[in-house]
């Protein structure tokens, strides 16, 4: 009732069709349960006009008065809608459409695809403890010999280091088929702090034992470049455990603060598949 969280009720249907499912769900969300303190998060003069269903996407068209919600609610509804239609077997993304054109943030640029990894897991945040920032990441290319340079969205709780973030999101990999995870899918972060202008990292055994298919370089440069985008990461202390003595792959010793390497990035003259 305070409009500044995300709450869940169950739901129960007789359809397995992908599209009337996924009107089935946002009208009930339309809808204020009975005798309970849930609100309906959209506005009753944002109007859904249609759903389309294409290649593992669900857009949304709305009418105009879409863009006339105010951010925090228009982001509840956002992460409200993609979490439950996301939840339909064969829905990985969900668009969203405003009098017909892609739902914007307020820097113009336009959201396009969202996963329920888009947002933040805990529904308890409060909406003003969450906010939207573009990082930069690099991942593997397919052939694993270069990283290549991409830009993706997140929303996070501002109670959340963006370290922590750039570290998670190269575990969780590319959702880009054209590219490839630097680091295993298994590995955690056990903690991560910056002092003066060092970015210590600390990573579980994975790190050292889970092979990926990519060159030696690959994976620590992966963490180190994506870290070093942000302003508050000059250079990267990567240890195991806590322990920084390790070598990599017998060849690269952790005990080092490791700067930025523009010379494993692929060039654009290079072909990505081939390196």
């Amino acid at each position: 009732s305070a409009a500044n969280k995300l709450l869940t009720a169950r739901h129960e249907t007789g359809t397995t069709d992908i599209k009337e499912l996924a009107e089935e769900l946002l009208a009930d969300m339309s809808k204020r349960p009975s005798g309970s303190d849930m609100e309906v998060i959209k506005p009753e003069n944002v109007i859904l006009e249609d759903i389309s269903f294409e290649d593992m996407t669900v857009s949304l068209y709305f009418s105009k008065e879409y863009n006339d919600m105010d951010n925090a609610r228009e982001l509840l509804f956002r992460a409200a809608a993609v979490k439950t239609l996301v939840q339909i077997d064969g829905v990985t993304f969900v668009q969203i459409f405003a009098d017909n054109n892609p739902i914007q943030y307020a820097d113009g640029r336009n959201v396009g695809l969202m996963t329920q990894d888009d947002f933040v897991e805990d529904s308890n945040e409060p909406v003003w403890n969450v906010e939207w920032h573009e990082i930069t990441l690099y991942y593997a290319n397919n052939v694993g010999n270069r990283l290549v340079r991409t830009k993706e969205t997140v929303a996070y709780s501002k109670n959340v280091s963006l370290e922590k973030i750039v570290v998670e999101q190269l575990i969780k990999g590319p959702s880009d088929p054209a590219l490839a995870a630097a680091l295993p899918p298994n590995l955690k972060l056990l903690s991560i702090s910056v002092s003066d202008g060092v970015c210590y990292v600390n990573l579980n055994t994975p790190f050292l034992t889970e092979m990926v298919n990519v060159s030696s370089e690959i994976p620590v440069y992966a963490i180190v470049n994506s870290l070093c985008e942000l302003d508050s990461v000059d250079s990267v202390r990567i240890m195991i455990n806590g322990d920084s003595s390790k070598i990599y792959r017998e060849s690269i010793s952790l005990d080092n603060n490791f700067t930025f390497n523009k010379e494993v990035i692929l060039r654009q003259d290079e072909n990505s598949g081939a390196g």
